[in-house]
């Protein structure tokens, strides 16, 4: 055999050692992340060391900080005007969330709007432990943002907040957040009014946020201030924020009745709260108009033309009523969020293990009956000829918008909910349907007056209307 059959051999061997290390390889990382390449249901998932970023970020919290070099040289270190914050974030046990981020990291600021009191800014952040840039937001902290972090934290809500940084130039405590780019759930009704209409993904959304609403009223809160721009998207999720007004349950009503006001939006302010009475069935009163508006897609105008009277009563741009087209199911669940009494709608919780089999027996990608579609573009059509009829009276009339009430200049909005209450508890309501998960395609058909002429949607005379 001679050296060129040698070096032949030789070769060989070395190709075939090196394809097996290779195939060894790419097995144990297929193994480690089984989910990337579409094998988590074969392969189970492992537990993972913590990934280094993160230890990165811990070492960086506010907890560890105070730990290895103490409160006291932490509150001396800080700019004189975020001390305060800083140690409203100690008091709270916030300290555990919240990581530093030096100014150094951020770069290309610009100015996005305002959310609540402050504005937001978007920014560039190149973290020394990440070389890859980072788009993030930042928020100028006060005291009703420090509410909003802490009523998260308590109730484990999705941390939209990453951590603090001190604007150099003004020694503002600034919040670091992620940056939704996807706008708000109003946002998307405006801009797709007949693109979202997919049922599976719409059950899903409510999902979502009735399992928010769940976490923070099983901590013992109440949001206060549920509408669809305080619902964002982010990473194809939505989260419902903006918590500063969050009270707890038990002072919610007292808080109310001693204030004499309410800071929060028309039509989703429920109907008790012109009494002074705020509960958690508050809040899904709120969650019920915006489960209504996920299938009628309608924007509410401003309701300036309600406060000052000049509202056409025979304008429908604020009527709440039964969409036709959907599944009874569907119609019965906004219709039970919207009860009069506060004691006969679900509660977060109730929706949930209503609508979760719902969900899971959908089929993808099923559209809803085009006779949703009708009703989305005739409401859609009032709209426009309300704004075009009050622009000239009134100017421009913006969509409507969060505003502070006092409670006897808050308008009721009672008389434009036009649906057939029942007056009985949702779990009463919910248990009358023949197993909707066997066909939850089925529609609605909406009840035929009584012979008497009286409409099974009026609102008996002992009922809460307020």
């Amino acid at each position: 055999m001679d050296d060129k059959e040698l070096d032949l051999i030789y070769n060989q061997q070395l190709h075939d050692q090196l394809a097996h290390q290779t195939a060894q390889a790419v097995s144990r990382l297929v193994e480690m992340y089984p989910e990337e390449f579409g094998l988590e249901n074969l392969i189970p998932i492992p537990q993972r060391p913590m990934h280094w970023s993160l230890i990165w970020r811990q070492q960086l919290s506010y907890k560890v900080l105070a730990t290895r070099y103490g409160y006291e040289q932490i509150m001396a270190s800080v700019n004189p005007r975020a001390r305060k914050a800083i140690a409203q974030i100690y008091l709270e046990e916030l300290d555990q969330y919240m990581q530093w981020f030096p100014w150094s990291w951020f770069s290309n600021m610009q100015f996005i709007g305002a959310g609540g009191f402050s504005a937001v800014y978007a920014v560039m952040m190149t973290p020394s432990y990440d070389p890859q840039p980072l788009r993030m937001a930042l928020k100028i902290v006060d005291d009703k943002l420090l509410n909003e972090i802490s009523v998260q934290s308590k109730a484990f809500l999705p941390l939209l907040f990453q951590g603090l940084t001190v604007c150099e130039s003004t020694g503002d405590l600034m919040m670091v957040m992620k940056l939704s780019n996807d706008g708000n759930l109003e946002d998307h009704m405006q801009q797709l009014p007949l693109g979202d209409l997919d049922l599976k993904t719409i059950v899903g959304t409510i999902l979502r946020l009735a399992a928010n609403l769940a976490d923070l009223h099983k901590a013992g809160m109440c949001h206060r201030n549920v509408h669809p721009r305080n619902i964002i998207c982010t990473d194809s999720d939505y989260f419902l924020v903006d918590y500063r007004f969050s009270t707890p349950s038990l002072e919610s009503s007292s808080v109310t009745t001693l204030t004499k006001a309410v800071y929060g939006r028309l039509p989703y302010v429920a109907p008790e709260v012109r009494q002074g009475v705020y509960t958690e069935k508050s809040d899904i009163y709120s969650l019920g108009v915006i489960i209504w508006q996920l299938v009628s897609k309608v924007i509410f105008p401003s309701p300036d033309v309600l406060l000052d009277g000049s509202h056409d009563p025979n304008s429908l741009v604020y009527i709440i009523e039964p969409v036709p087209g959907l599944p009874e199911w569907y119609q019965k669940l906004y219709i039970a969020c919207l009860e009069p009494r506060p004691e006969n709608r679900p509660d977060a919780l109730e929706i949930c293990q209503a609508l979760q089999p719902i969900h899971d027996s959908l089929e993808y990608s099923v559209p809803l009956n085009p006779l949703v579609t009708k009703y989305i573009v005739a409401r859609r059509a009032d709209v426009a000829d309300h704004l075009r009829t009050y622009a000239k009276i009134k100017g421009i009339v913006s969509a409507s918008t969060t505003r502070l009430y006092t409670l006897t200049n808050l308008p009721s909005t009672s008389h434009f909910i036009s649906l057939p209450f029942t007056q009985k508890p949702f779990s009463e309501i919910w248990g009358t349907l023949e197993t909707v998960e066997e066909n939850p395609h089925a529609p609605y058909i909406k009840p035929e007056p009584s012979a008497s002429g009286s409409n099974s949607s009026t609102i008996p005379p002992n009922a809460s209307t307020i």
